[in-house]
């Protein structure tokens, strides 16, 4: 098999080196080391990855090929960013939630509380200006990447409980599994952020650690058995309305790349998000079936004054964020604005492909959320 990898390519030149393993004439096949956040059997949050590396080789005659590197395989899912900014791997797939830490703005792209769902991300990447405000937020922070968003991965439900909610007086206490935005919106109602990695949330709840947990998708959530060790379920999410996946790129890598190579990857991830928005509609749709028919779990909404006690706690998260945070308020105003407005607020010729990724002034330094627990990334699959 005629392969190279890309880590022979001549960066200051214009030509892509290949060589030939086999001893048969030069070929141009580029093969980009890519580590994922999720397995690539996971559905809805692995699945998409293992999709961008299969459209790509076959679009490409096999000439562009994504190495997936799973969770564990030499890079956590947490080095990403950090590890293709640097070159020490060529690309990532990834969602901009983990590099909250580091970057405050990164989890409004990746889904965030009472935020957008994944027709109206779509939207405001297409028409909007969030594929440029998307890539200011690397490019100010000099990481080193260039950004596509490139898949939807379902919205999260709402929590898991162990005895129903009836009131805000029911959250006191309340010990539950949840981090990051979602965690300090909870802490104003009364109740306990408990740090959980994903895969032990069965487990803590079947020793009383904790009397709530707030995870993943329905289907992933299925495939992890909490059905097993909780039994009433509140719907819809709140806290996360949308997963976007991000491919992210070493930019040199990118520059490098040439212009065909970079519209195969800007339309192939453009035609995922498409894609994904459906399916996930789907295998969220068939796992709270089976929650409700096959699992003996009961599905139910939060209370209307628990609703609206959520709402005014994130609204007062999404202000203090925005006082510590320029970037933080620019992206989430114009966002929120585009919701609000739709094509009023668009701006022509920002859809995949076109942004430059330098569409403002926003300079800040980030006051630092707490990261997600460790093991995040890797729920366990069948």
């Amino acid at each position: 098999m005629r392969t190279v990898l890309f880590k022979a390519l001549m960066v200051g030149g214009s030509c892509l080196a290949a060589v030939s393993l086999a001893g048969a004439a030069p070929a141009e096949v580029v093969t980009l080391e890519t580590p994922v956040a999720f397995g690539t059997h996971v559905p809805g949050l692995g699945t998409p990855a293992r999709e961008l590396a299969k459209l790509l080789d076959e679009r490409s005659d096999g000439s562009l090929q994504l190495a997936l590197k799973e969770p564990g395989e030499g890079t956590a899912p947490f080095e990403i960013l950090d590890k293709v900014s640097d070159g020490k791997v060529d690309a990532g797939f990834a969602t901009a939630g983990y590099w909250a830490a580091k970057l405050p703005a990164a989890s409004l792209f990746g889904g965030y509380p009472f935020g957008p769902d994944a027709k109206e991300y779509q939207d405001w990447f297409n028409r909007g200006h969030g594929r440029a405000l998307y890539q200011e937020m690397y490019d100010q922070a000099k990481v080193k990447v260039h950004v596509v968003p490139c898949a939807f991965g379902g919205a999260e439900a709402g929590g898991w409980f162990v005895k129903e909610v009836n009131s805000v007086d029911d959250m006191e206490g309340l010990r539950m599994r949840i981090f990051g935005l979602g965690a300090r919106v909870v802490m104003r109602l009364g109740a306990v952020p408990v740090l959980v990695p994903g895969s032990q949330i069965a487990e803590a709840f079947e020793k009383g650690k904790i009397d709530a947990a707030e995870a993943y998708t329905p289907v992933v959530d299925r495939t992890n058995g909490l059905q097993d060790a909780a039994k009433i379920l509140y719907q819809p999410g709140w806290s996360q309305p949308a997963t976007v996946f991000e491919f992210l790129i070493n930019q040199e890598r990118w520059d490098a790349l040439g212009p065909e190579r970079q519209s195969l990857i800007e339309s192939t991830c453009g035609e995922l998000l498409q894609r994904t928005l459906s399916e996930s509609i789907n295998l969220q749709s068939a796992a709270l079936t089976a929650f409700s028919n096959q699992d003996g779990v009961t599905i139910l909404e939060f209370p209307d004054d628990i609703q609206a006690a959520l709402r005014e706690g994130w609204d007062e998260v999404a202000r203090e964020e925005g006082v510590r945070d320029y970037l933080f308020k620019e992206v989430h105003e114009d966002i929120e604005a585009f919701r609000a407005g739709g094509e009023a607020t668009a701006q022509a010729g920002t859809g995949p492909g076109e942004s430059d990724g330098k569409s403002g002034s926003a300079k800040a330094e980030a006051a630092m959320p707490p990261p997600p627990p460790p093991g995040e990334a890797t729920p366990v699959g069948p």
